[in-house]
């Protein structure tokens, strides 16, 4: 009796091995060069390249590659990296390895380890690139934000329908780009390695009544459009020509969007003509970089049909491609004038990081929430009245910041960069750099040090080398208008080919500062003088690069 009674245990025991073992099945088949990973709850692809481009739960897509660069997860520098070893090291894990950074993936049933290690000197980025199908983030006490969404968080949850991915590992959540997507972010220094947790599940009920008080139901709207955006201004490429991102989604039945642009470019009026764009039916969701010429204003009509009947239209005006500038430094290159001015020829707008206006004071977007006056307006009013084209801005400066505050380990350098990345590579023509006022008694060599550091580090998390106006700016009061340490770092920067040079704001004195000639900011004669001065350098360096490229 007791040898059956054990006989039925250790049949109970391994029946519960064995049904535990096909629970927890990881299958890896590699067709060719991918290699799909399957499990009860999600399937992910690594390409040849070494990237995991995608990732499905419960049959939802999480990553968006071939959104502009993207390949879903990647490491970028200059472009994504290629990681062109990929090996099987076992049952559950794959590595892709190359010159500059590898990835060890382990797979496991409802969670994956990725381990990422950055070979160089040089410092790296990893991205994900999340699909416009995710709606909702939960950061680690379980609260639900609407995307996008702009936070350091280390963990977080993304929902997409039933589906749930939460991440741990990650520096900081960031959003939008290219349109709707939101993007994941891990900064590596040289030679440093870092862990990536993603684990898998379900959205649950509390959670989706959260998902469903932050956002409204697509039904409200028939056709929606995440890019262009009203007053949104894309770089161009060169003196006559750009790209225009289109991006929407509709809740029609359609099999086909078609999109048409009319507005005055650069050569005159555009002829209006009507263009199919790629549609995902079962997402109901299209995606298009479409050339375009420079100029604006223009207007974008999209209509969702269905055999050729029009289910859906919409339009989204103005909006052009023209010049974008990025601004950084301390307060005069924020909203610190003395009073808020207003750009004149209606053709210049700002940024804020979520939405696009006209760039009337104060200027959205900046780290100190400053509400006076910019040069801004009559920087833009100027480049386009040399350029004729619409003119974008992106200010992020901080008032009364040290250069030590935007090192690159700081706080201000990362907001700086979230704008750069959301612009995209070659998303801007360059950077505007006014700072150096706070720095007046650092030693000369270091203020150039620091600052070159910021640069550098910029370019490199950017991955391309974005060009730095600097300008020199060191003035304090009537009697100390300018110092010299300061101000030679500043020109040595020049001189070494690490940035352009920038305006000397020092000879803004008198009445062009606040307080009748006493202050350290602007009054609106200075503003205005300010603007130009910088309008005139920049244009001297754009008009060559645009004469060189048809």
């Amino acid at each position: 009796m007791l040898r059956r009674l054990l006989f039925i245990i250790g049949l109970a025991w391994f029946g519960h091995l064995v049904s535990s073992e096909l629970v927890a099945e990881i299958t890896i088949v590699t067709e060719g060069s991918p290699h799909t990973i399957k499990s009860a709850l999600y399937e992910a692809r690594i390409e040849a390249d070494g990237c995991l481009t995608n990732l499905r739960v419960h049959g939802r897509e999480f990553l968006a590659p071939g959104v502009s660069v993207s390949r879903g997860s990647y490491f970028f520098s200059g472009g994504p990296l290629k990681l062109l070893k990929v090996d099987r090291v076992s049952e559950k894990s794959i590595a892709a390895n190359g010159d500059t950074a590898s990835i060890h993936y382990e797979f496991g049933e409802s969670e994956m380890t990725w381990q990422l290690a950055n070979k160089s000197d040089n410092p790296l980025v990893f991205f994900l690139v999340f699909a416009k199908e995710v709606e909702a983030a939960f950061d680690q006490n379980g609260k639900a934000f609407a995307l996008p969404v702009n936070e350091s968080w280390t963990e977080v949850a993304l929902a997409a329908g039933n589906a749930r991915l939460t991440i741990r590992g990650c520096d900081k959540l960031r959003g939008p780009w290219q349109g709707p997507h939101q993007v994941c972010q891990v900064s590596m220094g040289p030679r440093e390695k870092k862990t990536l947790i993603l684990s898998v599940g379900s959205v649950s009920p509390k959670e989706r009544e959260q998902i469903k008080a932050l956002v409204p139901t697509p039904i409200e709207a028939k056709l929606q459009l995440f890019s262009p955006q009203t007053y949104q201004v894309f770089q161009r490429s060169s003196a006559k020509q750009g790209a225009l991102v289109v991006s929407g989604q509709t809740t029609t039945d359609a099999n086909e969007i078609r999109v048409r642009v009319t507005g005055n470019s650069v050569e005159g009026p555009l002829a209006g003509k009507w263009q199919t764009v790629p549609f995902e039916a079962t997402t109901r969701s299209f995606s298009a970089v479409l050339p375009a010429p420079a100029g604006g204003w223009y207007m974008l009509q999209v209509e969702a049909l269905k055999q050729g009947s029009v289910l859906a239209e919409m339009k989204v005006e103005p909006f052009g491609i023209g010049e974008v500038f990025v601004g950084a430094g301390q307060s005069n290159s924020t909203n610190s004038g003395e009073i808020c001015t207003q750009q004149k020829s209606g053709m210049v707008t700002s940024f804020s990081g979520q939405e696009w206006q006209l760039a009337d004071d104060p200027q959205p977007g900046v780290a100190d929430k400053s509400q006076g006056g910019s040069f801004w307006p009559a920087f833009g009013d100027a480049m386009y009245e040399r350029f004729r084209v619409p003119i974008g801005v992106a200010t992020t400066g901080f008032g009364g910041t040290s250069v030590n505050q935007w090192q690159p380990d700081g706080e201000l350098f990362p907001w700086t960069m979230t704008r750069i990345h959301q612009l995209g590579p070659f998303g801007f023509r360059a950077l505007l750099w006014h700072q150096g006022e706070s720095d007046v008694e650092m030693p000369s060599d270091e203020y150039f040090d620091k600052l070159r550091n910021v640069i550098q580090a910029s370019r490199v998390q950017a991955g391309w080398y974005l060009p730095w106006f600097v300008a020199q700016a060191s003035y304090h009061n009537p009697e100390k208008p300018r110092f010299e340490s300061v101000r030679t770092a500043q020109s040595r920067l020049w001189k070494a080919s690490i940035a352009l040079q920038g305006p000397d704001t020092d000879t803004l004195t008198g009445d062009r500062r606040d307080l009748n000639g006493a202050g350290v900011h602007f009054s609106p004669k200075g503003l205005h003088e300010h603007g130009r001065m910088w309008a005139d350098l920049v244009g001297d360096y754009v008009d060559p690069l645009l004469d060189s490229k048809p």
